[in-house]
């Protein structure tokens, strides 16, 4: 037996349902705030519980600044200042990122989250002098 349901209770249902994802993303994006002042060489950013994502985004908006990769959804809330390269870093504190400069444009590629377990390479080779006798076997 087919049970034919009225057109206004699946209505109003999916009014519901849509009343309550558009409260969840409007009080989300209410929630959020970045202001970006300053140039290049001196920016202030003002972030409140605003993402990595939404951070940068605000930085592009305002610099030649491009942005890929994966950052985490988790909430921001703090005062970066500095020169704009500097402040991306400490933007990205918890990720591995490359930061190309093109002119003066940064392209800003985010590797992913840092990781306690990660090896560092040494930055230098250590000095190496040539023996002082050479011994031959022929």
């Amino acid at each position: 037996m087919r049970v034919i349901r009225p057109i206004r209770s699946l209505t109003s249902s999916a009014v519901t349902v849509a009343a309550v994802i558009f409260a969840a993303l409007a009080t989300n994006a209410l929630r959020a705030e970045v202001r970006v002042h300053g140039q290049a060489g001196d920016v202030r950013v003002e972030a409140h519980d605003a993402t990595v994502a939404e951070i940068l985004a605000a930085l592009g908006e305002r610099f030649a600044l491009r942005y890929r990769g994966a950052t985490g959804g988790d909430g921001v809330t703090a005062t970066f200042e500095g020169p704009l390269r500097r402040v991306v870093g400490r933007v990205l504190d918890r990720y591995n990122y490359v930061i190309e400069t093109r002119g003066d444009r940064l392209e800003v590629i985010v590797l992913g989250a840092a990781s306690s377990d990660a090896v560092l390479a040494p930055m230098y080779a250590p000095t190496t002098r040539p023996a002082k006798n050479v011994r031959r076997t022929d």
